[in-house]
């Protein structure tokens, strides 16, 4: 009946995996769990024991191909019909997680189900807070809400999507570089009028980076959406970062924003690295590097 799937690179899993496969095991469904490593260096030990679970496999790969390109192998190995797919570093908010999403598939005619994104209340430590502060105010979400724009707000850290679908769209295994995978996933759901149905079932977010890594990470993304953008494989309608950034592109102000970002890097920074970062500095940092990017062709 139902596939789990869950991509690992460098995190401790097995709490993840052993509350989901408890979840199951106490459904009368027919299930798997699978995980395949993408040739982590770390936690290797602590996640072997994830093959020793009935009805769990752990695969191992010995080069990293990537988070667009696993997710599809995922599938390839998956034999059931309805595929959830988990990043690694969630966990599931009660333990009706798996139940509510059973459920759907047996009263709901949709076909792809998102369930969203929490974070735990209590704040981290200061070097954390730019990272907490984001999945607070961005990425929590009710499902009410998230129904209103049901293209917007859809994490790949948490749905569930029937292979009929999946076989049609698939990740797009052109992007090799790190980020905006799952949007460029979503928009082609949108193109071929795929409904998304949105429900309050969420995960917690447990892999919360420092504000220095997740800023590294969202540069290393902009970049990416930048290439992936001007290839003309993101067209981007539902990303407010990318339609501002044409607009200003369009008017010829991308070297004045730019120029900008560059002047005041250092400050934006401090701000971001700080312990209160301010998350419309953030979207100044994101647009400002973006249109640096196309001004230079170059990152820094």
């Amino acid at each position: 009946m139902i596939s789990v799937l869950i991509p690992i690179y460098n995190y401790n899993s097995t709490k993840l995996v052993v509350s989901i496969h408890q979840q199951l095991e106490l459904l009368s469904v027919k299930y798997e769990i699978l995980c395949i490593d993408d040739a982590s260096t770390k936690y290797i030990i602590e996640n072997a024991i994830i093959k020793d679970l009935f009805n769990t496999k752990l695969f191992t790969l010995k080069e990293n191909i990537g988070r667009s390109k696993i997710r599809n192998l995922l599938v390839e190995k998956a034999k059931f019909n309805w595929l959830l797919f988990l990043d690694a570093d969630v966990y599931p908010k009660d333990n009706l997680f798996v139940k509510n999403y059973i459920n759907c598939i047996e009263s709901k005619n949709e076909l792809v189900f998102c369930g969203g994104i929490c974070y735990n209340e209590q704040k981290p430590s200061n070097d954390k807070l730019l990272r907490w502060i984001y999945g607070k105010k961005r990425e929590e979400i009710s499902a009410d809400y998230r129904s209103e724009k049901p293209y917007q707000f859809v994490s790949g850290a948490n749905f569930l999507i029937n292979k009929t679908i999946f076989n049609t769209i698939n990740f797009n295994v052109n992007i090799v570089e790190y980020g905006y995978e799952d949007v460029l996933f979503v928009e082609d759901l949108k193109i071929n009028k795929i409904k998304i149905s949105h429900i309050d079932n969420q995960v917690f977010h447990l892999g919360i980076e420092s504000s220095l890594v997740f800023l590294n990470k969202t540069k290393e993304a902009i970049s990416n959406l930048l290439n992936i953008s001007s290839n003309k494989i993101l067209k981007g309608d539902n990303l407010k970062l990318l339609k501002t950034y044409k607009k200003l592109k369009s008017n010829k102000l991308c070297w004045f924003i730019g120029g900008g970002f560059y002047l005041f890097k250092k400050v934006f920074e401090a701000n971001l690295l700080s312990k209160k970062p301010s998350l419309f500095v953030f979207d100044l940092y994101k647009l400002g590097y973006l249109c640096y990017l196309d001004m230079n062709n170059k990152s820094i």
